[in-house]
């Protein structure tokens, strides 16, 4: 288990994003609030801040963001708030756990995601250098009434080469002072929607196949996580798949077996964040989630976290979310979701 999740340390910040700025944790919990609750294990610097530059430009809004361990939950509130965004998000070091109803995923480098507002979703992310950008959803032309992912594309895809490619430009032109270019979001939307009609309409019926068996096994691997024996063997006769078959569908999760051990650690380290860690319940939650021992689960969470699992349980109760109507304009990302979901802009 002591693989599952884990990557290089990430790199020091000035060879990440350039010129970030830094933000300290009470802020930062806030500037999520109008998309999410952050639960904080401790930031990217010794001095307590993270570092992030947001930027709006032409009806857009992104940010680019370093930060340390921290887990975030969107409630059905959140979803509620945020429903009428589509974002794109991109890391280039680290990982983010995200557990979606429809689907369960670590998202690693070299695969953008782009997810929809109306999902509620647990996540929880490891030193991770990245960025986001948010698209109202009417810019799209999607209704309500149609839900978007969350889906996972190659870099290395066409899409993917695409979407990274506006990304870039997008970011360039944001955090630059460019005399005589300004950023159009006309091609990064036509992207973003051939992209999302290409995910969800199969274009062919072994397209539609592969999508609904793929969905069909995650869902018995998450409802069989506590099974010693649910090992890639069990699955490819349960299922009359080939072992090179399943891997292929778990390629962007570095295969079916990597996959089982990162379901196994995030959902009991979020076990313990949600409900405690008392006398008793660190063997409990070992046992429920398929750790042969204590020994091997303590080890994997300090493998992945750089702690044990008692401090996942307590350091984010330590820190208290900001008002920022003091700040005006210092926060151009938060203002730009409150002011589109219509909410005051305060702590929530």
């Amino acid at each position: 288990m002591q693989n599952a999740l884990k990557l290089r340390p990430a790199p020091p910040l000035q060879t990440a994003f350039q010129d970030l700025t830094p933000v300290a944790l009470d802020h930062w919990m806030t500037m999520w609030s109008p998309i999410a609750d952050l639960h904080i294990l401790h930031p990217q610097s010794e001095d307590g801040s993270n570092f992030a530059n947001g930027y709006v430009c032409d009806g857009l809004a992104g940010m680019r963001f370093v930060s340390g361990p921290q887990f975030s939950k969107r409630s059905a509130r959140h979803a509620n708030q945020s429903g009428d965004l589509i974002t794109i998000q991109r890391i280039t070091s680290g990982f983010v756990a995200m557990d979606f109803e429809s689907k369960a995923f670590v998202h690693r480098p070299g695969v953008i995601v782009i997810m929809d507002g109306q999902h509620a979703y647990k996540a929880c992310a490891q030193n991770v250098v990245g960025e986001l950008v948010f698209i109202p959803r009417q810019r799209l032309g999607l209704s309500e009434s149609v839900t978007v992912g969350p889906l996972l594309i190659e870099e290395d895809s066409a899409h993917g080469r695409m979407l990274l490619s506006e990304l870039e430009t997008f970011f360039e032109l944001s955090s630059t002072d460019a005399p005589g270019r300004t950023f159009s979001t006309h091609r990064l939307l036509h992207v973003m929607s051939s992209a999302i009609g290409h995910n969800n309409h199969p274009n062919s019926e072994r397209a539609g196949w592969w999508r609904a068996r793929n969905a069909l096994i995650r869902k018995h691997i998450d409802s069989n996580l506590g099974d010693a024996t649910l090992l890639p063997a069990q699955i490819c006769n349960m299922f009359n798949l080939s072992r090179a078959t399943l891997y292929r569908m778990f390629e962007l999760d570095g295969g079916v077996r990597r996959y089982i051990q990162d379901r196994r650690l995030i959902k009991a380290v979020w076990d313990l964040v949600e409900n405690g860690i008392q006398r008793g319940r660190l063997t409990e939650v070992s046992e429920k989630w398929g750790f042969s021992s204590n020994a091997n689960f303590n080890r994997a969470v300090k493998s992945n976290f750089g702690m044990p699992p008692g401090a996942l349980a307590g350091q984010h109760s330590l820190v208290i979310p900001a008002r920022l109507d003091q700040y005006p304009g210092a926060y151009p990302v938060y203002d730009w979701l409150t002011q589109l979901n219509g909410t005051e802009r305060a702590a929530s």
